[in-house]
């Protein structure tokens, strides 16, 4: 760096020395140098005054205060993102609540409904079963009943049966067929 520095003061003072016999650029020329340099100093010390107490303050204001408005919104998106996951967790809770009430309900139905079932079939089973008793009793009786009246039909059969064969007339009695047959119906 120190030789760029000292390469360019030395061709600063070449062409200086060049203007002056040539009669060149007046910013060039070293009477005015003084002045130049004390205008320079004072431009840039006014700038750097300018920048750091007027600008550079309210830029660095600027700064803070967004700075502090991001952090009063990362803040404030904290709270919101805090309640809503105790409202998801809310929720949550309540749907598993509902979901075990939901059950307990379907559960309390169904075990009612396997009751009225239960009773339900009990009452057909036993109306089934009285059923079955009048059946058996009326099939029973009717079973006596034809037994009963098989040697009385059988006879009246034999009798028609004789009549329309030979011809003739003849009666014949339920006795007779009972010795027949031996009581082997009863």
């Amino acid at each position: 760096m120190f030789k760029y520095i000292l390469l360019s003061a030395v061709l600063l003072f070449e062409e200086t020395n060049a203007a002056d016999e040539k009669g060149g650029m007046p910013q060039l020329n070293p009477e005015s140098f003084t002045s130049q340099v004390f205008w320079l100093s004072v431009l840039f010390t006014s700038l750097f005054l300018i920048n750091h107490y007027l600008f550079l303050p309210k830029i660095n204001k600027i700064r803070k205060e967004r700075d502090k408005t991001i952090d009063d919104f990362i803040e404030d998106a904290k709270g919101i993102n805090d309640s809503i996951n105790q409202i998801n967790e809310k929720m949550k809770a309540d749907l598993e609540e509902a979901k075990n009430q939901k059950n307990i309900s379907i559960k309390q139905s169904f075990e009612e409904n396997k009751k009225i079932l239960d009773l339900k079939i009990l009452d057909i089973n036993s109306e089934f079963e009285n059923k079955k008793l009048e059946l058996n009793s009326n099939i029973e009786s009717s079973r006596k009943k034809i037994i009963s009246s098989i040697p009385s039909t059988c006879v009246s059969l034999s009798d028609s049966l004789y009549e329309k064969v030979m011809g003739e007339k003849q009666k014949g009695s339920t006795n007779e067929f009972n010795r027949f047959i031996g009581n082997s119906l009863k």
